[in-house]
């Protein structure tokens, strides 16, 4: 069968990769002067975060339309006569909203559609998207991959290290200015780990330096993953390539990682995350 992939602009992977598999990556909308900018098509990551550093406000967003799906699903249909479509959906307890338009978008097509909820988001959202299209590439039946992807699914693992708390106080998550101003003061940053079906838990201690962050994220990382299981790897982050690449390093010399990448993280999660920030994502490869 000639099988398409559809996700949303939460899923974090190399842009050569969603090139060399059709994947189409569905954006959110952010709004930058009363603006709105669809995410890939009317600005750049790279001029994102340009104008991120810039703004005094956190700019808000909206998830994409159901249209949006409906008319990327009908053109892969019938237009580009694939058999069918997988639509991988960032975590349903992440974005409600998101994970509904996908659902109503799929009703028009009734058999030719498969929604997955990878239940996490950013790297193990976009691994999930990959293996997906690499599983149809290798000739794989719908029920096939649906099983085998599933499974993968069941034992990701994500974590999370914010540079800094500005980019949470101003999106009304963090109420306390003296708090912010006391992570600035003594160089602490918050840690935090993926649990399903899609709740981003902190860590005890919470805080660390910029060094320990990175430390502790790749602690945790061990900690949360198997030593005889082989993974795939995406790091993303926001403007941080060197703790990035400190990371992948360290977790090759402890598990078996098949593949790696590194990437900027999309707009959609540096936005709410910050300057800084790293997120580590491990999805068990499939052979």
């Amino acid at each position: 069968m000639k099988i398409r992939v559809i996700t949303d602009s939460a899923a974090d992977l190399p842009e050569e990769l969603l090139e060399k598999f059709n994947i189409v990556r569905i954006p959110h909308i952010v709004f930058f002067e009363d603006k709105p900018w669809k995410l890939g098509i009317d600005i750049s990551v790279a001029d994102f975060y340009e104008k991120l550093k810039k703004s005094d406000f956190l700019p808000s967003s909206s998830n994409p339309e159901p249209t949006d799906f409906v008319n990327h699903i009908k053109d892969s249909l019938e237009e580009l006569e694939y058999d069918h479509v997988f639509c991988v959906s960032v975590a349903k307890d992440l974005s409600s909203s998101t994970f509904l338009a996908v659902r109503i978008a799929a009703k028009e097509f009734k058999n030719q559609v498969t929604i997955i909820n990878t239940e996490s988001a950013s790297g193990v959202q976009g691994l999930v998207s990959l293996t997906i299209a690499e599983l149809a590439e290798k000739g794989n039946s719908v029920k096939e991959i649906t099983e085998k992807i599933t499974k993968a699914i069941d034992n990701y693992y994500l974590n999370v290290g914010f540079h800094t708390l500005d980019n949470v106080y101003r999106s009304g998550r963090l109420k306390s200015k003296f708090i912010l101003n006391l992570t600035k003061l003594i160089g602490i940053k918050p840690i935090a780990e993926m649990e399903r079906p899609g709740s981003l838990e902190s860590r005890l201690p919470g805080f660390f330096t910029n060094r320990s962050m990175i430390n502790r994220l790749t602690k945790l990382a061990l900690k949360g993953t198997n030593s005889t299981t082989t993974y795939n790897l995406v790091i993303c982050h926001v403007n941080n390539q060197e703790g990035a690449n400190t990371i992948i390093k360290r977790l090759k010399k402890k598990r078996k990682i098949d593949r790696s990448y590194v990437t900027p993280a999309t707009p959609i999660i540096g936005s709410n995350t910050g300057m800084g920030t790293i997120i580590v994502s491990l999805l068990p490869a499939i052979s």
